[in-house]
């Protein structure tokens, strides 16, 4: 077989098995797996084969450094949102298995009957489209909740809350993935300084595994949406589920003061000069007697 057939056949296999073998596997059964590893695959490169590579060169050894803890944190990223499911389904006394939809069916059901018997929650859920810092809080109204019931509606809280959590890292995760692609240019660019005293031999080992770094990061980036969906999944489930509290609860306000009450009008008088409150008037005084006549002097001709 000719040197080039060899090579494409050994590009073919490391393809084939990286994209079958996204397997989540133990940090500490990795450096002794020789077959599909951590996203990787047989092979003579390290990378392929899902290990830590070490060139000897501080920039590179960090390139290869961040790539495998990034393949170790994929690794278990669908363990973990399962794990989130199947904690918060044995709460409900459901299979650890159920389904992110058939959880929030269930969940949904049960705060329905809760709702029934005098007790809402509302679930605020924020961060889920951002990069920073996600959270999930319940408020309760109501009955206070006890036993089986605070435990259930505090594990959708916590389990939501993880949820969003793992959703963000994984989105965060597919960016640096990006960032790593981007890198490589680079540093395959700057193999012949690097490794200029290593010879032929090391600046071939260095590529083989900056080549199965390139075929690799596609396949971790899908690994990481695929996670970062049922994540977002997960927590937009229990939150739709935890609205049964749309104001019904809510106590009702006191009621408003009387007014106080507006004085009485004054009534009219009465006839016959009654004042109010049957007050007879008092009698008009007589106006004063005119004086009396002055007497006429007599007349001389008066006989």
């Amino acid at each position: 077989m000719s040197l080039r057939n060899r090579i494409q056949r050994r590009s073919g296999a490391i393809t084939l098995c990286l994209s079958t073998c996204i397997l989540p596997i133990a940090a500490t059964s990795v450096a002794a797996t020789t077959g599909c590893g951590i996203l990787g695959s047989p092979g003579p490169s390290a990378v392929s084969q899902g290990q830590r590579y070490q060139s000897g060169d501080p920039t590179f050894d960090e390139f290869f450094t961040n790539l495998y803890d990034m393949q170790i944190d994929l690794a278990k990223a669908p363990a973990s949102e399962k794990e989130i499911r199947a904690t918060l389904a044995s709460k409900a006394k459901l299979d650890e298995g159920t389904s992110a939809t058939m959880l929030g069916k269930k969940l949904g059901k049960r705060l329905e009957e809760l709702a029934a018997a005098g007790t809402g929650v509302k679930m605020e859920l924020e961060g889920l489209d951002d990069d920073d810092d996600p959270s999930a809080k319940i408020s309760v109204k109501g009955k206070d909740l006890e036993g089986d019931d605070k435990a259930l509606v505090d594990a959708m809280e916590a389990a939501a809350k993880s949820a969003a959590k793992l959703h963000v890292r994984m989105k965060k995760a597919r960016k640096a993935l990006e960032q790593a692609n981007g890198q490589i240019l680079a540093l395959e660019q700057a193999v012949d300084t690097a490794f200029r005293k290593g010879g032929p031999k090391k600046k071939a080992e260095v590529r083989k595994n900056l080549d199965d770094a390139k075929k690799l990061i596609p396949l971790m980036q899908a690994r990481a949406d695929e996670v970062a969906d049922a994540a977002k999944s997960t927590a937009k489930k229990i939150s739709d589920a935890a609205q049964t509290d749309t104001g019904q609860f809510d106590a009702p306000p006191p009621p408003a003061e009387p007014p106080p009450p507006e004085p009485e009008p004054d009534k009219p008088e009465k006839k016959g000069g009654e004042k109010k409150g049957g007050e007879k008037k008092p009698p008009a005084e007589k106006p004063p007697a005119p004086p009396p006549d002055k007497p006429k002097p007599p007349s001389d001709f008066e006989p």
